[in-house]
């Protein structure tokens, strides 16, 4: 990857970036709660099955198309990509916290580095034609920002992987060094995922993680939240 595409994954994948990703804890909040998640061990399998079973069937196959589909001025596989991945994230917080990043993602990436395909999808958001989803929102904005497919796909396993973490330093009795190496541990699945995602068919979203799902819709109902999902 090049220099300047680099320092635009560095800016895009920063916690500073405000796509609003630090308000998701991708479950953890119902399953800390639960005492199913207590210590490294158990973060290092939930952040695991994420990349693995969740993004790397779903979520990064989108982000490829949807770059792909930037790259070639197409808007309509970025609609029909966008709203696959909307209808099987079943939980209804996972789905409006996407939308909500998506639509900060689109907005952001839109002022940095104008094109096209942003702006018809933003409009396409606004007029309520499609859900404007994070992870298609994001490949979006790796095309726009002369970011390589895989690359943003890898960052959207990192950027996620750093979040989970994050919420982790909140909501569990762990230090700053554990989660570094979770986030070290991981490194092989982000990968893995990501290969996964360019073998996949983005027509037939899979992810398969129905624990996660279950906890996600819980989420909503708990009498307490620290976060959004």
């Amino acid at each position: 990857m090049e220099r300047q595409a680099l320092l635009a994954a560095l800016q895009l994948g920063d916690s500073l970036f405000p796509s609003g990703a630090f308000a998701q804890s991708g479950g953890l909040e119902t399953l800390v709660a639960d005492g199913e998640v207590r210590d490294a061990a158990d973060l290092r399998a939930l952040l695991r099955t994420h990349l693995r079973h969740r993004l790397a069937r779903a979520d990064l196959p989108a982000l490829l198309a949807a770059h792909a589909a930037a790259a070639a001025g197409d808007l309509e596989t970025v609609r029909e990509a966008d709203r696959l991945l909307a209808a099987v994230k079943l939980a209804r917080e996972e789905r409006t916290a996407s939308a909500r990043m998506g639509r900060r993602i689109a907005a952001e990436a839109a002022r940095l580095a104008p094109g096209p395909v942003l702006a018809a999808f933003e409009r396409e958001i606004a007029a309520g034609r499609t859900p404007g989803g994070a992870a298609v929102a994001l490949g979006l904005a790796g095309q726009a920002m002369a970011i390589p497919a895989p690359e943003t796909a890898l960052l959207a396993c990192y950027s996620f992987a750093s979040g989970l973490v994050s919420a982790a330093l909140r909501l569990m009795r762990i230090g700053h060094g554990e989660v570094q190496a979770v986030l070290r541990d991981c490194r092989p699945d982000m990968l893995a995922a990501v290969e996964d995602a360019v073998a996949a068919d983005w027509r037939q979203p899979r992810p398969c993680a129905p624990h996660l799902d279950v906890a996600g819709a819980r989420h909503e109902r708990a009498p307490a939240r620290l976060f959004a999902s």
